[in-house]
Order: structure tokens, then C-alpha cells, then sequence
């Protein structure tokens, strides 16, 4: 899935995220937060290829316009903040079916000393509440690579449901070959259920 490099400002805007998790701020990102390390993430290989993003060399005005074009309503981006620190980690970007009450999550971890530590599945947690709960939705998906194995582990350790595999469903930005997507997803008496059980545990 490419990352696009530009956005445009939307005249409906919904309410910002803001949430707090035990090691982690969640909170929509603005223009201002394009930073240094984020322009880093994004001309890193081994961070962007994982999601069939290329390495691109972007400057802050661009990246701020990318982040400009993210409405709260329509689509998302959460950035991801070590409470102690305060440094990003990296973000989601969701995207909303308003429709049908349906939403697409991916994630980037940019900040590859956290990698393995847990940061995508407890941030995703309070944002699997936050859009189920605070904002209806009745259905959330993701669509990790084939080849993607860590994030294949967190879906499947968070307990969502694998549906399907996409044959050849993306053609890959590093050596033009096809690319299957394997499809996850919760419902939300699914995801409600996993959090009883948590809790009984």
C-alpha cells in the first residue's frame, strides 16, 4: 500500500483523537509534526518496504501538506508518542467507510529501537475502542503483506480473524513482482469478546 506524498485540505473535520495508553500518547497528527525523524522513517527501505511504500526523499513542506490532507472524518492519521520520551515512534492511518461503519487500519513503526516491544498491539487496542466504541464502527480491517511476518504476528497474537489471501494484489515497488495481501479483520462483538476475555485472565 503507497504512502501518498501530498494531501489537500478537507472542509469537513471531525474531532481529533486523543488517547492515552499505559506507555503511549495517540494523538491526530498535525503540519507542525513533521519532523526530521519522520522524513527519515520515510526514505528508510527497511521501514517503508514492508508496506510496499517506496523510499522517497520528501521535505517537511511536503510532508506537512501529506498530513494537511487528513480529515478526523474520513481518514486518519494517529501519530504514536512515547509517553517518557515524548519522541514519535511512528503512526496509523485509518481509513473510514462512513457508509457502511467499516475501517481500514495500517501502521508504521518507524523508530526501529522499538521494534518487538509491543508498541503496535497496545496502541491498536485503544484505538480498536476509540472506533468502535466512541465512534461506531461495526467493522475493522487490515491487509498486511504476505511477506510482512511481524505484522502477520501482531494480528494474529491480538486475535483478529484471518478472512482471505489476495493472490498478486499488489505489484511490488522494489522488483515489480505480484504481491499477496492476506485480509484480517474484527467485528466489533469479536473485539469486545477478546477484551472480556483479557480481562477475565
Amino acid at each position: 500500500m503507497a504512502i501518498p506524498v501530498s494531501g489537500s485540505e478537507t472542509s469537513a473535520r471531525g474531532r481529533p483523537v486523543l488517547i492515552e495508553t499505559a506507555r503511549f500518547n495517540l494523538r491526530s497528527l498535525k503540519p507542525i509534526d513533521a519532523s526530521e525523524r519522520w522524513l527519515g522513517w520515510l526514505n528508510d527501505p527497511e521501514v517503508m518496504h514492508p508496506t510496499n511504500a517506496p523510499a522517497r526523499h520528501l521535505s517537511r513542506e511536503q510532508l506537512g501538506r501529506y498530513i494537511a490532507g487528513f480529515d478526523n472524518t474520513h481518514n486518519y492519521l494517529i501519530g504514536i508518542f512515547d509517553k517518557t520520551s515524548r519522541i514519535q515512534l511512528g503512526f496509523f492511518f485509518i481509513d473510514v467507510e462512513a457508509a457502511h461503519h467499516t475501517a481500514t487500519f495500517n501502521v508504521i513503526i518507524g523508530e526501529k529501537s522499538w521494534w518487538g516491544k509491543g508498541v503496535v498491539n497496545e496502541a491498536r487496542a485503544a484505538l480498536l475502542d476509540h472506533f468502535f466504541d466512541r465512534l461506531g464502527m461495526g467493522k475493522i480491517c487490515g491487509g498486511p503483506l504476505s511477506r510482512n511476518f511481524p505484522a502477520i504476528f501482531n494480528y494474529k497474537a491480538q486475535g483478529w480473524i484471518y478472512e482471505g489471501t489476495l493472490r498478486g494484489q499488489f505489484k511490488s515497488v522494489v522488483d515489480g513482482s505480484r504481491l499477496d495481501q492476506l485480509r484480517f479483520r474484527l467485528l466489533a462483538d469479536e473485539w469486545h469478546a477478546i477484551r472480556r476475555k483479557a480481562q477475565r485472565q
